[in-house]
């Protein structure tokens, strides 16, 4: 929901990061049109095409547009084409793509579920032709469900409705400023103030002219992000030794408040003395304006729905299983890492950077030694525990020079979402704290 566009690599993409993946074939597509401008112009033999070029914040991709069908099936066999539903869409086909995060990817593309301010165009917006494709789909309504990292469980998109029995309770519906929210492109919920234990950070106070902070629900964001001295204040009340419980409470379509609950194992991670906690301050572009971003921090916690007629955001906790998934490093049908340790254990973080990644204890703090193991065991050892540090201080001084990568984002909007440099997570040091760390 953080991305406003289809995206598929394309059979014209040579990149390394493209042959990895399964490409479209336009030729093999007998209702694939090739598109001039991002107006849906059709391309005319000998005519010159219009292309986009997204920034990410791992990476970046150039496309060109192309029109065709997309369907949706249910369950599969010889029985899923008789359950299908099927929409003309325009996507931006891949001809250039970088190597670093694309390479690592298990998917092949990107289904953007934003709205309309994050789209090349209006006819690029799934969501604008999901509530257009009233004979396909009957309802334009979707609904996420991600996976928790440890569990043994699938993410899920659900079409057409969602899945009372991916909850735990009830579903609360919250308001969405329909003009609003499909001109800054995200699905946009209010909230009232943040709570650390029971304190109120009167962190919405200042939005005068309207009540309430502005929060988009994006699920293809890791962190939570907010305005630079809202996030400040919230890290100021966490600490190392004792981490609370944070509240988020959302204004509800019946005048009431739902309350978005974080405890410890949710946002901070703990390694030592050290603690990593999953906030990042940001700054966004005036048109954006000071909002804050829930991301798959308070997302994997919370199942949600997101209902385009009425614009309602449905919210409710997310049902997970217990049984735990079994961690390993090693991807399917990838050979064993060696034995051989190198020299030194340390973490690669020039070339991380370079590669225009995150540093590599943010990198391990997100999830990513997991779901990137090439990048982990090539890069970030250390903080991915791939090796053992031979004393206390070599160990102190990698994980300095990793502090010092902590630096706010900056952002970018290209009608592709927001695009940051830099993420990192609030860190805080309990032996040395300094304001910059806090």
């Amino acid at each position: 929901t953080g991305s406003g566009n289809i995206v598929l690599p394309t059979l014209k993409c040579a990149d390394e990061a493209c042959e990895d993946h399964h490409r479209f074939s336009s030729g093999a597509s007998r209702s694939s049109v090739q598109l001039a401008l991002e107006d849906g112009t059709p391309l005319r033999p000998g005519q010159d095409r219009d292309t986009t070029t997204i920034t990410y914040g791992t990476g970046k991709l150039t496309g060109e547009y192309i029109q065709d069908m997309l369907c949706l099936r249910q369950g599969s066999g010889p029985t899923a084409n008789m359950n299908s539903a099927c929409l003309k869409v325009d996507f931006l086909g891949v001809t250039q793509e970088s190597r670093f995060p694309f390479t690592e990817l298990p998917f092949d593309g990107i289904f953007g579920l934003g709205l309309g301010g994050l789209s090349a165009g209006p006819s690029f917006n799934f969501v604008n032709r999901l509530v257009a494709a009233n004979e396909a789909i009957r309802s334009p309504i979707f609904a996420f469900f991600l996976r928790r990292l440890d569990a043994d469980e699938d993410s899920e998109i659900t079409f057409g409705g969602y899945r009372p029995e991916r909850l735990e309770g009830d579903v609360t519906w919250l308001p969405v400023p329909k003009d609003e929210a499909d001109e800054k492109g995200y699905w946009l919920v209010t909230m009232r103030d943040i709570y650390v234990g029971d304190k109120p950070l009167h962190v919405c106070d200042d939005f005068r002219s309207k009540k309430g902070c502005q929060v988009a629900m994006d699920t293809g964001t890791a962190l939570m992000m907010g305005p630079r001295h809202g996030v400040a204040e919230l890290l100021r009340h966490l600490g190392c030794q004792s981490i609370p419980s944070i509240r988020f409470d959302l204004d509800t379509i019946d005048g009431g408040i739902f309350s978005v609950i974080l405890g410890p194992d949710d946002y901070a991670e703990v390694k030592g003395s050290d603690c990593a906690f999953a906030f990042q301050p940001v700054d966004l572009p005036p048109n954006l304006g000071p909002m804050w971003v829930f991301g798959q921090t308070a997302l994997r916690k919370y199942y949600t729905i997101y209902d385009a007629k009425k614009w309602h955001v449905g919210i409710g906790l997310a049902k997970h299983t217990v049984k735990k998934r079994q961690s390993t490093l090693v991807q399917e049908g990838e050979p064993p890492p060696k034995k051989a340790e190198p020299e030194v254990c340390e973490d690669d973080n020039k070339n991380m950077v370079w590669n225009h990644l995150p540093g590599c204890k943010s990198f391990a703090s997100m999830g990513y030694c997991h779901r990137f193991s090439p990048l982990a065991r090539k890069y970030c050892r250390l903080s991915c525990s791939l090796c053992t540090v031979g004393s206390a201080s070599e160990a102190q001084l990698v994980g300095e020079k990793d502090l010092q990568e902590s630096s706010s984002a900056s952002v970018q909007v290209a009608g592709s979402g927001m695009s940051l440099s830099g993420a990192r997570r609030g860190v805080v040091k309990v032996r040395t704290l300094s304001r910059e760390e806090s």
